[in-house]
Order: structure tokens, then C-alpha cells, then sequence
């Protein structure tokens, strides 16, 4: 009897053993369900999809339905984390008016982990950005800006958190892009930046000395920058990315043209998996990434998706661009032929969220709805010459922007005395659609807190200060903000020229003549520019060390969102719509990469 119990015991101890060994190495699973560069797009915005040969129109995200799909993501995964990639301010009327009030509160409401700080977190300085994080219920993490004592955004955040999940815990470090918020931000001398990838290593390395294995880097450091950074960084496991609007995965099902594979999985120094997702832009798309840790931390597997969101509001488009409602038998048809292409998902808002919402949206109602004019046709708007505008298969342009020149034409025409004007691409927020033209349109376009400047500037300077924005996003891997368009102006690019030389057959448009003559390199031009490249931002360098040298522009304290309305009242009393500039009066006339 005895034998038989010490049978029996031993059985059960090796069966315990041997359940307990197997549960140990049972991987660890995470969800993680993210966002990036929502830029205050807190409403549902149209996008064109194709689909079977047809165009159609949706209403694409917006909070509401960013908050019901996150929701809907958290119920379905046991592990989860809910993290955002930076530039939650900055893109529309909702940031004019509230300075990022109504995002954070959205933010708070939706239920974020981490958030890590954006470039366009300091577009309107230190004293907005603090109010937004002393509002924030969620954890603000970057590891590469320091803040002076003293400063109103002291101690405002840490260089990562640590998140304990199911017994295990999880770091997060968050980053900053650093030289383009330097160059590109309005932050004050009290606060400094850090080199990424330096910093992603010490604060990994400080992590692994506490035991901490499974590292996540929450990083507004862009698709491409990131996957450098993580073959150069030791002991980082996963990349939630930002700041690049990039969208990742295959959504050739309706026609939208993606960057690479979601996730994108790289090799680090040592060898191992780093797995890298971004969820496109404007509150547009949901990423929901699986990652599967083994028990000394490192990757086993990632996998998942970014989820386009819409609501069931979808528009058939002819072949003249015109929409019409969809049949609700064909819709319900349409919509389950959307869903099952595994690109789209079809949402309702939250009712919570699109109640907070419903109060900032009837203190804006009354002056963005004014209507002040027409736009006679599309005027698309891409940063850096022939890229694909809004991600779609053909709609490359060749010579980039057909808007920000008019936007240049505007500045020009508000100056009176100015013989150019020019415009970092990055000032211009997206394109327009041909119709009516309101005032909440024109400070969504034109959000920044920005006046026209005027500046005397010799012909070299001209091109010089043309060259610097190329070597800016260039070769200093700055913003593609910085591109430069003009009106008045007008010149061929070569990037593969050195740099310095890439401007070259530069000519100015006489303001009394109309005629176009070559840029006189000794002749001295009066040239308007908005205050933010005025002050050497987005790497206009020559336009700032010319104000030392010879004493600063002249301001003219036109609020340049203001002076683009100004243009459009004015074309509407001629009983004209804006169209796209005539060809010759187009700032780029050759472009080459």
C-alpha cells in the first residue's frame, strides 16, 4: 500500500514538474494596439478607395471612431497596450482655437498608456505643451529632451515607464525627433535635444540592468530613421513608429499604395527580431501589432495589421469625380466586400468620445462654417516632387504641389511690395477639394500662429536660401517640410547635383511687367516669407543670418492663415473660383531626383 502511494506521489510530482516546465515556457503575448500624427484631425475626413474597377469615397476616421475601434481591439486580446507615437497636436481648427485642450481630453477618454512627445508638441512653445501634459491622464515618455530648472515643462516627463503585464514586465522608452524639432519647433533655450540612437541605447542598457528583457521603443523618429536605429541599438524588441504619416501593410484591395510590410521586421547588431509598425496618419488608421516574447525576451513572432477605419457612410464617384449615395442593398454588399478584403474596417463612433467632442465642435461651428469662397478644382498637395498624392497608384506629381505655389501667390499678393514670396512645403497641411472654401477650411490648411515677414535678400541670397531648405531635409535629414516653393519664382532642381548646386536657371517675375528675367545674384529682392522660416526654422539658415547682419525684416503682423482667406474673398468677388497656378507661372519647372 505504501509502494502504491509512493507510486502514485511520484507520478503526480513528475506530471506537476512536467505541467510547470511546460507552462513556464509557455511565450509571453502582447497586443499592441497604437496610433501616430493625428495632428488635432478629430473628424472624419473623405478618401478615395477603389475598388473592383470602381472609385469610391469613404469618411475616414476621426476619434470617435479611432476610441470604438480601440475598444473593440482591447476586448479581443488578454495583453494589451495602448500607446500613441507623437504629434497629437497641430493640423486643424481644433488646434487654432483650444492649443491641444480637445485632444488631450479625447486622449484621456480613449485610455492611452504612453504617449511620446512629437515635433509638433512645441509648433506654439513650452507654456501650450505643459498645459496639454498637466491635462494628460496618460504617461508622457521621451528619453532624448532635457528641460532646464526653472522651465514651466520641468520634470514634465521620463525617459520610459515600466508596465507590468500578466507577471511581466514591460519597458517603454520614448524618443523625439531631435534635429528637426530644434530646427522645425518653436521650443525655448531651456530645453534641449539629444542624439536618438545614443539615448535609445543608455536607457535600454539601464533597463536590462534592472531585468527587464522585453523593450519597447515608442519612437517619433520616422519609418526610415527606425529601421536604421534598430540595427544599430542593442536589446530594443519592438518599434511603435511616427512622424513619418506612413502607412504600412497591403491595402492594394482599394487601391492605396503602402510604404512596406506591417510589421516590418529588421535585424539588430546582435542578430535578433526587431519588429517595426506605424498606423499612417489624421486619425485614419489603428495598428494592432501581436508579439510573442520567448523566456529570455527576445521575439519569437510579430504580426498584425493597421485597420483603416470608416464609418458606413460610402459614396460611389463617376467618372466627372461626382458622388452619389450608396443603395442600401449594393451598400451592405459593398461594405462586406470592403471588410473582407482585410483593409478596412467599418466602425460606429463611441458614444462617449463623440459626446466630448459634440462641445468643442458648437464653439467652432459658427466661424468655420462661413463660407468666403470657391475652389474651381483639386488642388493636391504633396511635400517633395513626384511623390503620390493622399498614397494613391497614379496621382504621382511630377512638380510636387499644385497648392502651396498658390498659397505663395496669396502671401505675395498680401505684401504689396514683395517681388517673391516663398514657402516651406511643410506650412501647408494637405490639398484641397474643389468646392466651397469656409474659414474653418483655411485655419485647417494654414494652422500655425503666423505672420508674413519681409525680407531684403540679394539674388544669391535668394537661391541660397532656396538651397538650404534642399539641404535640410536633404542631407541633414531634416523635415520634407522644408521643401521650397515660391511664387514669383521659378527654377529647376537636381538633387543629384552636390548640394549648393542643385537650383540652377533661377528667374523672377517683374511685378510691374509681368515679365519673366533671370535672378540678378547682386540685384537685392524684397521677398515674404512666413514668420516660422523667417527665424531660420526648417533649416532656412541664410534667411536668419541675413536679419543679423543687416537688421531684421519687416513684419507685417498679417496673420498669414488671414491673408489666404483675404485671396480667396477676392477672387470670389471677381465671381471666380482658385485654380491651380497657370504652368508658366509654377515655381518648379524641372525637377530630378
Amino acid at each position: 500500500m505504501k509502494r502504491l502511494r509512493f507510486l502514485i506521489s511520484a507520478g503526480l510530482a513528475v506530471a506537476f514538474a512536467v505541467q510547470f516546465s511546460c507552462a513556464a515556457q509557455k511565450p509571453f503575448e502582447l497586443s499592441i494596439i497604437h496610433i501616430n500624427d493625428h495632428h488635432s484631425h478629430l473628424d472624419p475626413e473623405p478618401l478615395e478607395l477603389k475598388n473592383n474597377g470602381k472609385t469610391y469615397e469613404i469618411e475616414a476616421g476621426g476619434m470617435a471612431r479611432v476610441a470604438s475601434q480601440i475598444k473593440a481591439l482591447k476586448q479581443r486580446s488578454r495583453n494589451t497596450l495602448v500607446l500613441h507615437a507623437g504629434d497629437a497636436m497641430s493640423g486643424t481648427l481644433y488646434f487654432t482655437l483650444f492649443k491641444g485642450q480637445a485632444d488631450v481630453e479625447l486622449m484621456n477618454e480613449i485610455g492611452f498608456d504612453a504617449f511620446t512627445l512629437g515635433n509638433h508638441e512645441f509648433d506654439e512653445g513650452d507654456e501650450v505643451l505643459a498645459r496639454f501634459i498637466d491635462k494628460a491622464n496618460f504617461a508622457i515618455i521621451t528619453a532624448n529632451v532635457e528641460v532646464l530648472k526653472g522651465s514651466e515643462l520641468y520634470d514634465k516627463w521620463k525617459p520610459y515607464i515600466i508596465k507590468e503585464i500578466d507577471g511581466q514586465k514591460v519597458g517603454i522608452i520614448g524618443l523625439e525627433t531631435a534635429q528637426k524639432t530644434s530646427a522645425s519647433s518653436r521650443p525655448s533655450s531651456a530645453v534641449s535635444f539629444y542624439d536618438e540612437i545614443l539615448r535609445t541605447q543608455r536607457y535600454a542598457d539601464e533597463l536590462r540592468s534592472q531585468g527587464i528583457d522585453k523593450i519597447i521603443l515608442l519612437s517619433h523618429f520616422g519609418y526610415e530613421n527606425d529601421q536604421r536605429l534598430a540595427q544599430k541599438v542593442k536589446g530594443i524588441d519592438v518599434i511603435i513608429d511616427g512622424d513619418s504619416h506612413t502607412l504600412l501593410g497591403d491595402f492594394s484591395a482599394i487601391g492605396l499604395a503602402s510604404t512596406g510590410k506591417y510589421p516590418t521586421i529588421v535585424r539588430s547588431s546582435e542578430g535578433k527580431e526587431v519588429c517595426i509598425a506605424q498606423a499612417w496618419e489624421y486619425s485614419k488608421a489603428v495598428g494592432e501589432l501581436h508579439v510573442a516574447f520567448d523566456k529570455s525576451g527576445d521575439v519569437l513572432s510579430c504580426s498584425g495589421k493597421a485597420h483603416l477605419i470608416s464609418g458606413d457612410n460610402i459614396y460611389l464617384k463617376d467618372a466627372k469625380g461626382q458622388k452619389k449615395q450608396i443603395e442600401k442593398n449594393n451598400l451592405y454588399v459593398l461594405q462586406d466586400a470592403l471588410k473582407n478584403s482585410g483593409s478596412l474596417a467599418i466602425v460606429k463612433d463611441d458614444e462617449k468620445v463623440a459626446k466630448k467632442l459634440s462641445v468643442y465642435k458648437e464653439q467652432i461651428k459658427s466661424k468655420s462654417a462661413e463660407v468666403i469662397g470657391a475652389i474651381g478644382e483639386d488642388l493636391r498637395h504633396i511635400r517633395v516632387p513626384g511623390k503620390t498624392y493622399d498614397g494613391v497608384d497614379g496621382k504621382e506629381l511630377p512638380l510636387g504641389s499644385e497648392l502651396a505655389p498658390v498659397i505663395a501667390a496669396s502671401f505675395y499678393d498680401a505684401s504689396l511690395r514683395a517681388d517673391a514670396c516663398i514657402q516651406n512645403a511643410g506650412g501647408v497641411r494637405s490639398g484641397l477639394n474643389a468646392g466651397e472654401m469656409t474659414t474653418g477650411g483655411v485655419y485647417g490648411l494654414l494652422p500655425f500662429s503666423n505672420t508674413l515677414v519681409e525680407i531684403e535678400l540679394t539674388g544669391a541670397e535668394v537661391k541660397q536660401t532656396l538651397e538650404d531648405a534642399l539641404i535640410n531635409f536633404y542631407d541633414n535629414y531634416g523635415s520634407d517640410g522644408s521643401f521650397p516653393y515660391a511664387y514669383g519664382l521659378r527654377y529647376d532642381i537636381d538633387m543629384s547635383r552636390p548640394k549648393n548646386d542643385r537650383v540652377y536657371n533661377p528667374e523672377i517675375k517683374e511685378r510691374r511687367s509681368g515679365k519673366w528675367v533671370p535672378l540678378d545674384t547682386s540685384k537685392r529682392y524684397v521677398v515674404v516669407v512666413n514668420s516660422y522660416i523667417a527665424e531660420g526654422r526648417d533649416g532656412y539658415t541664410t534667411l536668419q543670418e541675413v536679419q543679423l547682419q543687416r537688421g531684421k525684416g519687416v513684419d507685417t503682423y498679417l496673420d498669414y492663415a488671414m491673408s489666404f482667406a483675404k485671396y480667396v474673398q477676392s477672387i470670389n468677388k471677381q465671381s471666380k473660383k482658385v485654380m491651380r497656378l497657370p504652368k508658366e507661372e509654377h515655381c518648379i519647372k524641372s525637377y530630378k531626383r
